[in-house]
């Protein structure tokens, strides 16, 4: 693993010197991740990454987690193959500090152990576009938005009658079919699409000599009435009904199991939409709703969780002038959990309030406050502020952030029964996070260089322990008998450094080069056995680098390495995951202006590697389809 490490650092040396954010395009890009509001991401003083509808088609991207794992500061944990559960840690936070949107409503699960949401489900085939906001977001989105915010959004309607359709077929007896249909008649815009996927799989084990197969079917829709010129309608809903076969993977103890999940998403919204005073004054009133109702079957037990979020929400956009915008807003939740006869439920209401100020050309200003009053732990208020500044169109741009963040315990953290998980006298978690970063074009803006420096301060992190060994001093639920397996508890403290560095290169019209290197520092900074140890599953360098060509005659070609170093699977830093170098290549040509076909091959040098103890991955795996658009 020193020769892999060796090898990342001096890859990411020359990275930093060429290293830049995606290549500079004739139209802004608009995000709305960093405040809530439709902005410019010029104006924005925080890190964002877009991923659009043309980088999952390019890179044949299945699952959303697969392409997470391409960003920077971005990790992903996977237990096994496709479909299997998957965590996504920003920026070393904890993948339940990650918060998770799809078309406005938060689906983080209040009935998983922790409060996260599962990407293993989320398949990319009517996604349109993902914004991923690497740092806290406290006053921006609440609770939970403590190591970033991943934002997707469905495919929308279109102004012109759109078809599309694709099929693929791999490794792994692996079928997947998607298809969408949009567009407007009047006043009156739908799209509406539908998906399918299965596969044989590979053993979640590591070891295991059977398969654990997976299966989805899924549908979205997102319709938009325009009531009037200033009024409109919209309103979004998305269904996943999925199995995944799975092993017991506990380590020392994990073995191939008969053991299976049953899970059925449901996510929906309405929102009225209302203009006032030549559209500077915007308002949007919405309800939203997530619904996951899991069964997870095991020859010993049945566990079947359930769990539900309401949201209503109102956001306001007034542009008093045009240097000058506030974004202000209230919300209210209500989250619910159930399980074998067991049920909890909790509520917390917000309001916060945001100025956008641009005194300069290539000058932006951005502070906010944020009140959120748990029904539970109280009142907690966040603030954060962050600066842009770019040096005119040739010149460096600046940017530098600070910001705070809150999670409350989920209530699954907080379930006391005996020979549960929980503890019930957790306290929040709260951070507080710091970046600044300057961005540079060179050679007419062929070449693009950003690097961010960034750090998190956490306190009372939650965390899960095994009893056997567990932290100092030993929580009493571990000594008491109650807890055979282990615990949640409070880490009182810990920190986390690190750099970004992004490149982006394109010498000729028809190449481009994308690379992106993260060095990420993790120390558990309690007092106790644990103290000064690595956080769990946060390896210490990641590299990506993504190449592709496009000929005169269409065909494209492209090819990609990804380069993760060591890491710990545990907070007593015993058990090491080995670092891995993962590569693939890709290949599409159009047919017909409508149809064209493509194939890739992943894991193209049949690594073995684990992105956590004992659970397995795929080996090299090849897979072609075809897709139409009409």
């Amino acid at each position: 693993m020193y020769k892999i490490r060796t090898l990342a650092t001096l890859l990411a040396s020359s990275a930093c010197c060429f290293a830049a954010p995606a290549l500079a395009a004739d139209n802004p890009e608009i995000v709305v991740t960093a405040t809530g509001i439709e902005q410019d991401i010029r104006d924005t003083g925080t890190a964002i990454s877009v991923i659009d509808t043309a980088d999952i088609i390019d890179q044949q991207i299945i699952s959303i987690a697969d392409i997470l794992q391409e960003l920077p500061g971005v990790s992903v944990t996977q237990s096994g193959g496709l479909g299997s559960q998957a965590s996504v840690r920003i920026r070393g936070a904890e993948s339940d500090q990650t918060l998770v949107l799809i078309n406005g409503i938060r689906v983080n699960d209040p009935s998983s152990p922790d409060g996260a949401f599962d990407f293993g489900n989320l398949l990319a085939g009517n996604i349109e576009r993902v914004e991923v906001l690497r740092g806290a977001s406290g006053v921006t989105w609440g609770s939970q938005a403590v190591g970033g915010v991943v934002n997707i959004t469905t495919k929308r309607p279109t102004e012109d009658l759109a078809l599309y359709a694709q099929g693929e077929y791999g490794a792994h007896d692996t079928v997947r079919l998607v298809s969408n249909a949009s567009g407007k008649i009047g006043p009156l815009g739908l799209s509406i699409g539908g998906g399918y996927a299965r596969t044989d799989g590979i053993s979640a084990f590591s070891r295991g000599t059977e398969p654990d197969g997976y299966r989805q079917y899924s549908a979205s829709g997102q319709v938009e009435v325009d009531l009037t010129d200033a009024i409109r309608f919209e309103a979004s809903g998305y269904y996943a009904d999925s199995r995944i076969d799975n092993d017991s993977v506990f380590p020392p103890f994990s073995s191939d199991d008969s053991q299976f999940s049953l899970a059925k998403e449901i996510y929906g919204n309405a929102a009225i939409e209302a203009r006032a005073f030549d559209g500077r004054f915007q308002n949007r009133f919405a309800f939203s709703i997530s619904d996951i109702n899991r069964d997870i079957i095991n020859p010993f037990f049945t566990s079947l969780p359930r769990g539900r979020t309401e949201r209503f929400e109102y956001r306001g956009d007034f542009a008093l002038i045009e240097q000058l915008r506030f974004v202000f807003g209230a919300e209210t939740e209500d989250s619910r959990y159930e399980n074998s006869g067991v049920t909890d439920s909790t509520g917390i209401d917000s309001v916060f309030f945001q100025t956008v100020f641009k005194p300069l050309d290539g000058l932006a200003l951005t502070a906010g406050v944020r009140h959120d009053d748990h029904e539970d732990f109280g009142g907690n208020t966040s603030l954060a502020g962050n600066i842009v500044y770019r040096a005119g169109e040739d010149g460096p741009t600046i940017r530098a952030s600070y910001a705070e963040g809150f999670r409350a315990p989920s209530l699954i953290d907080l379930d006391d029964r005996p020979f549960g998980f929980g503890t019930p006298n957790l306290l929040p978690e709260t951070a507080k996070s710091y970046e600044i970063g300057i961005e540079q074009s060179f050679i007419a803006k062929a070449v693009q260089l950003s690097v961010i420096l960034f750090q998190r301060d956490t306190d009372n992190q939650i965390a899960f322990a095994a009893c056997p060994v567990a932290p100092d001093p030993t929580p009493e639920v571990c000594t008491n008998g109650s807890r055979p397996f282990g615990t949640t508890l409070n880490i009182e403290r810990n920190r986390t450094n690190g750099v970004e560095a992004i490149l982006s290169i394109a010498p000729v019209e028809r190449l481009r080069i994308d690379a992106n290197y993260t060095w990420l520092d993790t120390a558990n900074r309690s007092t106790g056995a644990n103290f000064s140890n690595e956080l769990a599953r946060r390896p210490a360098s990641s590299l990506y680098l993504n190449a592709s060509y496009q000929t005169a005659f269409g065909l494209k070609l492209g090819a990609d390495m990804q380069m993760v170093g060591d890491s710990f699977d545990d907070l007593a830093n015993s058990r090491r995951i080995d670092g891995y170098i993962l590569a693939g290549a890709r290949a599409n040509i159009p047919v017909t202006d409508a149809f064209e076909v493509f194939g890739r091959i992943d894991n193209l040098l049949d690594v073995t590697y684990e992105t956590a103890t004992d659970f397995g991955s795929p080996g090299r795996s090849a897979y072609v389809g075809a897709r139409a658009r009409f």
